[in-house]
């Protein structure tokens, strides 16, 4: 799944909505419609407009200003026809699925204005601690966790917002998909500094595992990584230099994983496939176990190793951490396709 950096927005402010999913109801004491936020001369301004339930909330937001309200000033920065795919709500978390319209074009300033009036929109609703956009199903791409946009923002000294929690950017690991949703702990441990590593290359960042200032104010307005083949089915891309694999279904990126290949480039590049998975596996010259071993062409199979560094250093083998091994063992079943190559040769 595509490039790093994004004009789209997504945002995920807290946590969410401890309703059922297909009620999406107004809690009691929400009061006599639902509160609309659009804008007037720049400044965010609430309408009060009918409804009872969360979908309705934003149905009306989509629909925009009415008459009498532009006739007052009152604009909105979300495009017309705006398609509202879904709306959905688990453990207080409101997750809102817009067509592509949404994120249309690419002034930024609009974007973030389209983002603040539908999570000033949901948040508004008594109870609701937090709002996930999603573009046609695609992942979230931005992170805001802490804010309150339920306040008009009047001053710039009022715009600084405090840092993402560490259980937020672990999610946000989630839905990019660097990390195993069972990584979401709230402390940054080796596991996520893991994830953090895979991120670090495949953003073209200093590969340090340490959730940065720069690292994070990439990470929540990244999108998910894309192959950098277009080929059908079940296969696994092995970016040499990046130093990562992609897992990859139906030409969507499943997993990006942190992987060390042969040093010297002694990793054979090509297009392979998997031919013998074995779950320890002894290798003969080296007089070691390579537990969770797929292997693709030859002696040369995925597996794990520690260490697994930021740089080629096997003696061919594409080592994976224990976060990882198992997972990828799982996915490389066997006749799965494997490419391998320097992504600087396909360019």
């Amino acid at each position: 799944m595509p490039t790093v950096m994004s004009n789209h927005f997504s945002v995920k402010c807290g946590a969410f909505l401890a309703i059922a999913a297909c009620a999406l109801a107004l809690p009691p004491a929400a009061g006599a419609g639902v509160q609309i936020w659009f804008s007037a001369a720049g400044n965010p301004v609430p309408v009060v407009r009918d409804g009872t339930t969360i979908r309705a909330a934003v149905e009306q937001l989509l629909a925009g200003p009415t008459p009498a309200e532009r006739g007052q000033g009152i604009r909105s920065a979300v495009p017309l026809r705006t398609p509202l795919l879904s709306v959905t709500v688990e453990r207080r978390i409101v997750t809102v699925d817009l067509g592509a319209r949404f994120a249309a074009g690419r002034d930024e300033a609009a974007l973030g204005g389209r983002v603040g009036q539908l999570v000033r929109t949901v948040r508004a609703i008594p109870s609701v601690r937090g709002v996930r956009i999603l573009i046609e199903g695609g992942v979230p791409v931005g992170l805001f966790p802490g804010y309150d946009l339920r306040r008009p923002v009047a001053a710039p000294a009022e715009r600084s917002t405090p840092a993402p929690q560490t259980r937020d950017l672990q999610q946000r690991l989630v839905d990019l998909g660097f990390l195993a949703p069972s990584g979401v702990t709230g402390i940054a441990d080796v596991q996520t500094s893991t994830a953090v590593l895979g991120f670090q290359k495949w953003a073209n960042l200093s590969r340090d595992g340490a959730l940065g200032s720069t690292t994070v104010a990439t990470l929540v307005r990244a999108t998910r990584p894309s192959p950098a083949l277009r080929v059908p089915g079940r296969r696994i891309e092995v970016q040499l230099r990046r130093q990562v694999g992609l897992l990859i279904q139906g030409n969507k990126v499943v997993r990006t994983v942190h992987i060390s290949s042969g040093t010297g480039g002694l990793t054979p590049r090509g297009s392979f496939s998997i031919y013998r998975k074995e779950r320890y596996s002894w290798s003969v010259p080296f007089k070691v176990w390579l537990p969770w071993a797929s292997y693709f062409t030859g002696g040369i199979a995925f597996h794990e190793f520690a260490p697994v560094p930021t740089y080629p250093a096997s003696h061919g083998c594409v080592r994976v951490s224990r976060y990882d091994a198992p997972m990828l063992f799982g996915f490389a079943e066997s006749g799965t396709r494997v490419d391998v190559f320097d992504e600087a040769a396909l360019s």
